[in-house]
């Protein structure tokens, strides 16, 4: 029985640490992503790059 509880402790915990670094590297990508698309409207003085930045990601 106690193979059983420290096997679904691990699967948990596993799952948790998962979770949370895809999230960190969604984050981070999405991020730059958006921060490159923001620099390029403010040189064009433009909102289409941002436009098209939306439109790629949906």
């Amino acid at each position: 029985m106690n193979d059983v509880i420290v096997g679904l402790v691990a699967v948990i915990l596993y799952f948790v640490i998962g979770f949370i670094a895809g999230y960190y590297i969604m984050s981070v990508y999405f991020n730059r992503r958006f921060f490159r698309a923001a620099e390029r409207c403010q040189e064009e003085n433009s909102f289409e790059p941002l436009v098209d930045e939306m439109r790629e990601v949906s």
